[in-house]
């Protein structure tokens, strides 16, 4: 969630998170008063898009004086409706489909919701931590704040050389499944852009798309609906693939939301994409590293009958690197299941998809473990980002969250843990929060205290208290703890956790009656 602004190296990611809040004697810390967010906005016969958003404005950072603007626009950005509120409850959650239908009579568009945030305080973060939901008839699927317009010339310079390439996320155009990507532009036009798209099929080749616009009006929406591109079908052979996308689009953040339906469009899967890095030598100096510490590794949890796809993309500072797999046991035992899972080279050019359950099947009670990556390199360098595909599934495409490793810079970052997401209270919805504990220090054994709240519109529905290992991992169905304390009337709820523990990952999944399973990390 950090501002792109402050993520362009690791040197001013430590320089902003040591800045405290409200710094304002701070000469390097540039204080933000206004955080804001605009999201893709698609509403068809099974289609709906929620934006839904937890105040924690009040509850993480004691600051009730915060009011937001929202401003829908269609497709060409022109402005449809506006609304301005003080926020005041506990959570919000604001259907763009039946503001359209009740106000406008409108049942079909394509267009995008902006949220601003206004405050006399700092904010810290120009990004805010909403989630735009995309509901289907068959499931859901999320995307937390991808896009926001630049706030001034100094936000824009800051963040236009991470900008223009987008990529970091799987692509489909084949019988069942087919993938769009929808970019805003920022509040200004724009003339004689040129759009290019680079795709890459599973043995690594490419085939370029180039579109060019005698102009691009305030606000518009570029849709690429990939079915359009008729020889892209044929050139990903029925396989998944990638694409890195040079967008024409000026003034604005363009961490692009990605999506892609099957065929009857029931179902879809949502992500954000991630800058290109691959052109970049940004690493981190294993010889700075303790022996006994990870210096680039993943936790995660697995559950019962949920497959995970963790895929890889060439789209990081060019290393050598090996993998290997490992899980720790609710007694503590540290086990390698394979020692080197996969290898990359400086010449790596294709995707790499890790089925994790292939390796797994001997395993029983999968989620009575934690399970990790860790990557290690011969020649004493980690790219200090390293962005992958993180995808939970049953029957369909799965989660594909925009993720990355961890990676041990040698320097604490967090005082303490506090995250939060969203939850969904239905017959057709099972929400499980997915929680990890992992110290970087592989000695390291202790409990973490943990304690859970949910909160609706106007109360903490629950309170409750959880015990975690370090190493360890559990998974909490949220509607089986809420017990009937909410109807289960498809409501979405918030949900927060405050540990001790510095190691906490925490991702929300969410499961489908139908076999459909989105997630996301916390914020």
């Amino acid at each position: 969630m950090l501002h792109a602004a402050k993520i362009s190296n690791f040197k001013n990611v430590l320089n902003f998170e040591l800045s405290k809040r409200g710094d304002f004697e701070n000469l390097n810390y540039n204080p933000v008063f206004k955080s804001s967010a605009i999201f893709f906005v698609i509403i068809e016969k099974y289609i709906n898009t929620k934006i839904s958003f937890f105040n924690y404005w009040k509850f993480k950072n004691s600051n009730k004086n915060i009011s937001c603007q929202i401003t829908l626009r269609n497709i060409h950005g022109n402005k449809i409706l506006r609304k301005f509120f003080r926020v005041e409850l506990n959570t919000y959650t604001i259907s763009m489909g039946d503001i359209l239908n009740k106000e406008s009579k409108i049942f079909k568009f394509i267009g995008s919701v902006e949220i601003e945030l206004f405050s006399n305080y700092d904010l810290k973060y120009a990004f805010p931590a909403i989630d735009a939901i995309y509901e289907t008839k068959k499931g859901i699927s999320l995307v937390h704040s991808n896009q926001r317009v630049f706030d001034n010339l100094q936000d824009m310079l800051q963040n236009d050389s991470i900008n223009q390439i987008q990529t970091g996320f799987d692509i489909y155009l084949d019988d069942q499944y087919q993938t769009f990507v929808a970019a805003i532009n920022g509040p200004l036009k724009i003339n004689n852009q040129k759009l290019k798209v680079d795709f890459f099929n599973s043995n690594g080749k490419k085939y370029s798309v180039r579109k060019a616009f005698k102009s691009i009006a305030p606000f518009e929406v570029i849709y690429l609906d990939f079915k359009n591109y008729k020889y892209l079908k044929h050139f990903l052979n029925e396989k998944r693939g990638y694409c890195k996308i040079s967008l024409p689009t000026k003034n604005i953040f363009n961490r692009v939301v990605v999506g892609t339906f099957n065929k009857d469009k029931t179902k879809i899967s949502t992500t954000h994409s991630y800058y290109d890095c691959s052109k970049t030598k940004d690493f981190v100096n294993l010889k700075n590293i303790k022996p006994e510490e990870y210096v680039c590794y993943l936790p995660f949890n697995l559950f019962e009958k949920i497959k995970l796809d963790i895929v890889l993309y060439p789209i990081f500072s060019k290393s050598n690197l090996n993998f290997s797999l490992g899980k720790i046991s609710k007694d503590g035992k540290r086990t390698i299941i394979n020692d080197s899972i996969f290898k990359i080279s400086k010449n790596f050019k294709k995707l790499f998809i890790i089925e994790i359950n292939k390796y797994l099947k001997d395993e029983k009670n999968l989620s009575n473990n934690i399970y990790f990556l860790e990557a290690t390199s011969n020649n004493n360098e980690i790219p200090s980002r390293l962005a992958f595909g993180f995808n939970y599934k049953i029957n369909s495409i799965g989660s594909n969250i925009s993720d990355s490793m961890i990676i041990n810079h040698g320097v604490e970052l967090k005082s303490r843990g506090f995250y939060w997401g969203p939850a969904f209270i239905s017959k057709k919805i099972k929400t499980v929060l997915a929680i990890s504990n992992l110290d970087k220090n592989k000695k390291k054994i202790f409990k973490s205290i943990m304690k859970l709240r949910i909160y609706d519109e106007d109360h903490i529905v629950l309170k409750k208290k959880l015990i975690i290992n370090c190493p360890g991992s559990i998974n909490i169905d949220v509607n089986k703890i809420i017990n009937n304390k909410i109807k289960k009337n498809d409501k979405i709820v918030w949900f927060t956790l405050e540990s001790d523990s510095k190691n906490i990952v925490c991702k929300h999944v969410h499961i489908s009656k139908f076999g459909h399973v989105t997630a996301d990390h916390s914020f």
